[in-house]
Parts: C-alpha cells; sequence; structure tokens
C-alpha cells in the first residue's frame, strides 16, 4: 500500500507525479534544499543587520506571503522556484527577527538552536537510512494523530495560560513530533525519486522539507530557551 504524506506540501508532490527521462534525484533535492537555506540564512543575517528598520508590520507582512509561496509553490510546477525562494527569504526575515530576539535575552542561543537542529537533521537521515525506524502507514497514522493533538494542547495554553512542567512537556513533545516529521519527508522524497518524476518536483520536495526544517528550529529555539529561563 502507497504511503500518503501528511506533509500537505510533499502530498501536492505525490497528487502530481508525473515519469520523465530526466528523472529527479537525491541529489537534485539536497541542492535545492541547500540552496533555499543559504536564502533563508542571508536573509534573516540582512534583517539582523538591519534591526532598526525592522517593525512589526514587516514581520507580519513576511509571514503572510510566505504562508502565500508555500500555497503556491505546491500548486504550480512551474512557479515553485520562484515562490520557494520567496519562502524562503520571508522566513529569513521572520527567523532573523526571532532569533536576535531569543539572542538578546539568552546569548548563545542562536548557534546551539542552528547547531542542534543540522545535528537532529543528520540523526534523523541516518535512523532512516538504516531502516532503524520504519516509515509506513501505521506511522503516518500516528504522526497525524501526534501532530492534531499537539496543536490542540497548545491551543488550550494559549486560552488557560498553563505553565510549568505541562507547558514544558507540550514543547517537548512537538519539537519530537517535529524531528519525526523528518522521517515523512524523506520518505516521500524516495518515492518520488523511485518513481522517476520529473527533475522539476524538486523545488516542490525541497520545499516540504524546508517547511519541516523550519518548524524544527523554532522549536528547538523554544525548547532551548525554556531551559536557559530555568538554569538561570
Amino acid at each position: 500500500m502507497r504511503l500518503r504524506s501528511t506533509n500537505p506540501v510533499l502530498r501536492s508532490a505525490e497528487r502530481n507525479i508525473v515519469v520523465s527521462d530526466n528523472a529527479v534525484t537525491y541529489s537534485n533535492v539536497a541542492f535545492k534544499t541547500i540552496f533555499l537555506v543559504m536564502i533563508t540564512a542571508v536573509s534573516g543575517y540582512f534583517t539582523i543587520m538591519n534591526l532598526s528598520d525592522v517593525s512589526i508590520p514587516l514581520i507580519i507582512g513576511a509571514m503572510i506571503i510566505g504562508f502565500i509561496s508555500v500555497i503556491i509553490g505546491t500548486r504550480s510546477i512551474r512557479l515553485a522556484p520562484y515562490f520557494g525562494i520567496l519562502y524562503a527569504a520571508c522566513e529569513g526575515v521572520v527567523l532573523g527577527f526571532i532569533t536576535i530576539l531569543f539572542e538578546i535575552y539568552y546569548p548563545g542561543i542562536a548557534l546551539t538552536a542552528i547547531s542542534t537542529t543540522l545535528i537532529v537533521l543528520f540523526i534523523m537521515m541516518l535512523l532512516y537510512s538504516t531502516n532503524i525506524i520504519r516509515v509506513n502507514q501505521r506511522f503516518a497514522s500516528f504522526m497525524v494523530v501526534a501532530l492534531i493533538s499537539i496543536i490542540m494542547m497548545s491551543i488550550l495554553l494559549l486560552i488557560f495560560n498553563f505553565s510549568g512542567p505541562l507547558y514544558i512537556a507540550i514543547c517537548i513533545g512537538s519539537t519530537i513530533i517535529a524531528a519525526l516529521y523528518l522521517f515523512m519527508d524523506f520518505e516521500h522524497i524516495k518515492t518520488c525519486v523511485e518513481s522517476g518524476a520529473d527533475a522539476k518536483y524538486g523545488w516542490i520536495l525541497s520545499l516540504g522539507l524546508m517547511v519541516s526544517l523550519i518548524w524544527l528550529y523554532i522549536e528547538i529555539l523554544r525548547l532551548l530557551a525554556i531551559f536557559a529561563r530555568r538554569n538561570n
């Protein structure tokens, strides 16, 4: 039975797979993902260097444009490269602003969050490549339930303003789920590669992976801030 993606970005690519002689490869997806990461990093750097010119409306605008870019980028293979780059640039603005705020309150947290995200990515790649954790339909169903549960718990936290151990537990759970979602990304990249999908799908697949990586980075940053605050 074919595994259905729980990542809406990759699900879009999976629905529209067209076999081509110019097939997408793992290196194709990897290079595109690295390129998008670099765009995000450069955008974040310029945001931090020009922090005095950054305003809340600008951050909100970047978030909205980034969200729209993901939707358009996953619906059009032709436009995916352009909106993938636009998404990366907008997320760089948002992440740069968020990161510098955390760095002001907790010096050194930014470098720790970035390095931890990379370490988690490599660990997930190793676990996936060695089949230590198998990605099947049961795993996908578990991830859907886990994600919905975390979202509902987060909403309850906002409504009732819970804190303490429950808040920490939810943050830890959210970070773990973000990391596990990388397995889903890897599995559906593999599906597209092995099915001989056209190389143009590489942009959509790399965009999906970027969404997961940014989610993971934010969760790690938040978790590190919690531990830093408790140690002060």
